[in-house]
Formats: structure tokens, sequence, C-alpha cells
């Protein structure tokens, strides 16, 4: 039991940080773009669950990837197929998180209709691309830090660290739905 709490735990101190991420780059995105500030979430807090779930399955998926090299013709091509798989299931994540939310909540965060490549104003090829090369810098260079640092930190720290983070979420959730 306590190797599901320790993994749960410590996959939700990578969820946390990635929705935080994620929550910076569509307000720096909104402030380049449009020129204002919008809390894109449906949340009060500065995290986008999205980015952190597509962040978690991206970890779970391909965390034995990272120090493989896959060579074409004497070439590493690890992470171009990193790149591409990171593509697809962020555009898989970003899909089925909007049908979710328009079909069973009635809620349009977001909407790519007027984007070239789009797919039901859902998905759309620059956002994905973005999502991809997001996914793969924090692949390469953003987990490598986190792994180092969470693992630096002793037992009693990382379960506090968890239980604030998670109440934090789950007291936003509940104001959420209370408004």
């Amino acid at each position: 039991m306590e190797k599901v709490y320790k993994f749960f735990r410590d996959n939700y101190f990578y969820f946390f940080i990635y929705a935080f991420l994620g929550w910076i780059y569509e307000e720096l995105w909104y402030l380049i773009v449009e020129n204002k500030i919008v809390n894109r979430g449906f949340l009060y807090g500065p995290y986008l669950p999205i980015y952190g779930f597509g962040a978690l399955l991206l970890l779970l998926l391909l965390h034995k990837q990272i120090g493989k090299k896959i060579k074409l013709f004497g070439i590493s091509i690890t992470p171009i197929l990193i790149f591409i798989i990171i593509f697809i299931i962020t555009t898989l994540v970003e899909y089925i998180a909007h049908y979710i939310l328009d079909e069973y909540f009635n809620i349009i965060l977001w909407d790519y209709s007027k984007d070239f490549l789009n797919i039901n104003g859902r998905v759309c090829l620059a956002a994905s691309r973005n999502f991809a090369i997001g996914g793969t810098i924090c692949f390469y260079f953003v987990q490598p830090f986190l792994t180092k640092f969470f693992s630096k930190l002793k037992n009693s720290t990382k379960n506090i660290l968890f239980i604030i983070l998670f109440l934090i979420v789950i007291v936003d959730f509940i104001i959420t739905i209370i408004n």
C-alpha cells in the first residue's frame, strides 16, 4: 500500500508542476497574442489540469525512452520520435478533453475552428505543434531537473508538500463547483 501511495504522491507533484507550467504558458500566450490577461482555466488557481494530466500521461508512457538512442543511418532519431509521439498524445488528450467538457458539461474553453487544419475546432495543427515542442522540452530538460530535485527531498517533506498541493486543488474544485 505504501508503494501505491508513494507512486501517487510523487506523480501528483509532477501533475501539479506541469499544470502550473501550462497555466503560465497559456497566460503568456494570451498576453502576447491578445495583449490581455485571461484566466484560461475553469478553476480559480494558477494551474490547468489538462496540462498536468497530459504531462503525467507522457511521463508514464515515455519514461523508459529517455535514455534510449534509436539510430537511423548512424544518426540518433530518438528526439524526433519522442516529438512525434508527444504530438499525437497531446492532440488526443486535447481532443478528448474538449469533447468531454463540451458534451458532458457544456463548457468550451478553447475553439480552434478558425485555425488552419483544425478538427471540429477541438484541435489544430499549430496548437498540437506547440504542445509537442513544449512537451519535448519538458521531457528532455524540465523533467530530469524535477526528478533530481524531488529525489533530494525527504519523505516527510514530500508528504507535507503533497498534502498541501492536494488540498489546494480539492478546495479549488469545491469552490468552483459551489460557484
